[in-house]
């Protein structure tokens, strides 16, 4: 795949993500917890792709020989696996969401994650343990000749995990200030209640709140979140100057919710984007009304 054809499947990847951004939301949720189905969906799928892939890991696994993993790769570019992946892009499986995941989410870091929980489990045997420290080593060296991710991003990751792992979080938030004489940091952005932000008094703003609550919990995420926001900013109930950023951790914090990653429902409060679903913003115009 030239330049070319990679920066435009890029942005096919950014489209599909837009356009199904509540089955995004689920997988990425899915993948980030601390349960094995994201995991054995992704080894389902490429054992689907690559049948030789499950004979090989089953091998390997078996026979205790995990000192190298250069054989799996070589079934991988044996059987095209990349092509075979960009062929089954915008079909009816996972794929979509794992590839969308695997550029633009926090994929290399939780695999590792979810390897390392295998290692630290004194429930494995040697040889999954083993193979677990290898595949974390083929992760890493794939992330980067991919170049979805640099040497530099592993370095700074594993820095903030041995702060975390040694519960050194404040000495190093500490040594982050600046020293006197230099320039000092840009203060951050503050965030401000929901109740704060509504442009409603009284009766009318509690109305609002519970019917804003009732529309979350019943299991919205992303663009539909962003629908609801463009439908009270066009009731004139939330003021237009409020950020994107404020408004989502406001309604992420009052009603302590998942709502969908923050990039999922920034991309649909674009006017351009938005126009494309006028009906549905009008239907929730409708029902967000507060007589």
């Amino acid at each position: 795949m030239g330049q070319a054809e990679y920066n435009a499947f890029k942005e096919q990847m950014k489209q599909w993500m837009l356009e199904n951004a509540d089955i995004y939301d689920e997988f990425e949720e899915m993948m980030n917890s601390q349960s094995d189905v994201g995991v054995q969906q992704i080894m389902a799928q490429a054992m689907a792709l690559v049948p030789e892939y499950g004979k090989a890991i089953s091998k390997k696994i078996n026979s205790g020989n995990a000192d190298n993993l250069a054989d799996i790769e070589t079934i991988f570019a044996e059987n095209n696996l990349a092509s075979e992946l960009v062929g089954h892009f915008g079909k009816a499986s996972t794929v979509p969401a794992m590839i969308c995941w695997l550029f633009f989410g926090r994929s290399f870091e939780t695999m590792v994650e979810n390897l390392e929980r295998i290692v630290k489990d004194p429930t494995q045997n040697q040889s999954d343990k083993l193979f677990a420290i290898q595949t974390i080593n083929l992760v890493i060296e794939q992330s980067i000749s991919s170049g979805i991710r640099e040497p530099e991003d592993w370095s700074k990751y594993s820095h903030l995990r041995n702060i975390v792992d040694n519960n050194n979080a404040l000495e190093w938030a500490l040594s982050n200030l600046a020293e006197p004489n230099t320039v000092p940091l840009q203060r951050p952005e503050q965030t401000s209640s929901l109740e704060n932000m509504i442009l409603l008094g009284g009766e009318k703003k509690k109305m609002l709140l519970d019917k804003i609550g009732e529309y979350l919990n019943s299991g919205v995420k992303g663009k539909r979140v962003a629908f609801m926001i463009l439908a009270l900013r066009g009731l004139g109930y939330l003021p237009e100057i409020t950020s994107d950023r404020q408004l989502f951790v406001a309604l992420k914090n009052h009603f302590n919710t998942y709502i969908g990653s923050d990039k999922s429902i920034y991309a649909y409060l674009d006017n351009g984007i938005s126009n494309q679903f006028k009906a549905d913003i009008d239907n929730l115009t409708a029902y967000f009304k507060v007589d």
